[in-house]
């Protein structure tokens, strides 16, 4: 039986029970601790040759659905295997090297073995992480992995087996650090920096963005997003980021200022933003541009613009530039502005100037050398006087209300930004959440959403404390997300927590965490 605990896209981490031992996953069997569970009569790349006799002579397992030899595999077959896993617990046998398992567990394995990494040893392989070394090459040179502690080839006894702890415990050390990824949500950062030295493990994850339905992926993340590959553009919280800001984006003027992003997130608390704003009274709306992002002012504080990082270098490539610009042209469009004050310089200038021929609007560049010039400064003021004041609080909070739930709320907007509050008189609505980049809500606004049983969780008549376990789910919204504040009740009470998994996976599941309570309120 698998206990969930926690959810990073396919990934997950959890506990599983095997032979009579708790074992907490993703993790790592050795030849000797496998379970004699049914492993078929064919390997899994016989599905891609005749489907109808894999079907037949596949493993038939109650308890775990076991995949064999996927290191076999193309990546575009890795990525349907995993595609179509069902609910239970995947073990990748006979799969798994430190230089893949990183991958295997991102698409959804949550076991794997030592298997190739004794026959690497055996086969006089020496397993460096991400590289494999002949074991001659290496017999003058110490390892200082946890088996070996320092010695160095020519002076152990039983050189193979030596060779083949080794490999096991470079595995071993991959796999728990891939549990601690994924309970901290740090994984994919990972699994993009690993798969750039396999041209097949990065295409498996480039087809994985591509081609998999992403409903288990949250929406709003602890950790920190590193835009630093290629396959960055493709991550599934930059494309849900960028639709539903453009769904939900409502402009208030008819031109709109062009800036550039800043190291220090959210944007506003830079002192580039911060000394623009003394300096001029901006009362247009406004767009930051970034590599890959383009945020509306009024979305900075969602995910992941108000936690992210990606390489500073003054040079854009071909394909960043196009990238942002056709996502700037999109959001231009939505906004029908006359006017675009392009306060830019650099690449960020480029990135308007590819746009600037294919838009209606009028295009001004304001900032000559530095944004922050007088002259440039000049110029921006010149281009923005005469526009009416804005309340700016305001209307990011509304953006993140319709962004993060789609509904709108009267109130006042009080704090010292970015810890922003949404009150009704004294009573607390909802305020920001900058852990992970959403709104946190209250009595009024979840009643409101129970109402309109939206991101709500039916539970039974129990007595709810700090968690609510997914064999107490009686129904739940299937658009909720892991990490969603959602509104959990039963006969007696209702309740604001942080769902742990989606909304389907709650009805599914019969054991593990399905919302951690955050308070709770009396019907």
């Amino acid at each position: 039986m698998f206990y969930h605990e926690k959810r990073e896209g396919f990934a997950r981490a959890g506990k599983i029970e095997i032979d009579g031992r708790t074992i907490a996953t993703p993790a790592m069997l050795e030849v000797k601790e496998i379970p004699e569970w049914d492993f078929g009569l064919a390997p899994t790349s016989l599905k891609f040759l005749n489907e109808e006799l894999y079907e037949r002579l596949k493993p038939q397992n109650e308890e775990v659905e076991v995949l064999t030899f996927l290191h076999l595999l193309s990546p575009r077959q890795l990525v349907q295997i995993f595609e179509e896993t069902g609910k239970k617990p995947v073990y990748a046998a006979s799969s798994a090297l430190p230089s893949n398992v990183s991958l295997l567990i991102y698409l959804g394995a949550d076991l794997v073995d030592n298997v190739l990494a004794v026959a690497k040893a055996y086969n006089g392989i020496f397993l460096m992480g991400e590289v494999e070394v002949q074991m001659e090459k290496l017999r003058k040179l110490p390892c200082n992995c946890i088996h070996c502690q320092g010695k160095v080839v020519d002076e152990v006894d039983n050189l193979y087996e030596t060779v083949a702890r080794h490999n096991t415990e470079m595995l071993r050390m991959e796999v728990e650090k891939c549990r601690r990824l994924i309970l901290e949500e740090e994984l994919r950062n990972y699994v993009e920096s690993k798969v750039k030295l396999n041209p097949e493990l990065t295409s498996a994850l480039r087809l994985s963005d591509a081609l998999r339905d992403h409903s288990v992926f949250p929406r709003f993340k602890k950790s920190r997003c590193n835009f630093s590959a290629a396959e960055s553009f493709n991550r599934f919280e930059v494309k849900y980021f960028f639709n539903r800001a453009l769904e939900c984006y409502q402009p208030f003027s008819d031109a709109v200022l062009l800036l550039p992003c800043t190291a220090r997130k959210p944007y506003l608390t830079s002192r580039t933003h911060r000394s623009l704003r003394s300096k001029t009274k901006i009362n247009v709306n406004e767009i930051i541009i970034s590599s890959p992002l383009v945020v509306p002012r009024e979305f900075e504080l969602l995910y992941p613009a108000i936690n992210y990082d990606t390489p500073v270098t003054g040079y854009w490539s071909d394909e960043e530039i196009s990238f942002v610009a056709g996502w700037l042209k999109k959001f231009i469009e939505k906004g029908g502005f006359s006017k675009v004050i392009a306060h830019v310089t650099g690449g960020y200038r480029k990135v308007v100037e590819r746009v600037e021929d294919e838009i209606e609007a009028e295009v001004v560049y304001t900032a000559k050398d530095d944004v922050l010039s007088d002259e440039s400064i000049e110029n921006l003021k010149r281009e923005i006087e005469g526009y009416e004041r804005v309340d700016l609080y305001r209307r990011i909070i509304d953006h993140m209300l319709s962004y993060q739930f789609g509904i709108s709320w009267d109130g006042k907007v009080k704090g010292r930004y970015p810890d922003l509050e949404l009150l009704e008189g004294k009573r607390r609505l909802a305020r920001v959440d900058r852990i992970y980049g959403m709104l946190d809500i209250y009595e009024d606004i979840a009643a409101h959403l129970l109402q309109k049983n939206i991101y709500t969780v039916e539970i039974g008549d129990f007595d709810v404390k700090g968690t609510i376990f997914a064999g107490g789910v009686l129904n739940a919204d299937e658009n909720i997300r892991p990490n969603d504040v959602v509104v959990f009740h039963n006969s007696s009470i209702f309740g604001v927590g942080i769902s742990a998994m989606s909304g389907k996976e709650m009805m599914e599941s019969e054991k593990g965490i399905a919302v951690r309570v955050k308070r709770k309120f009396s019907l």
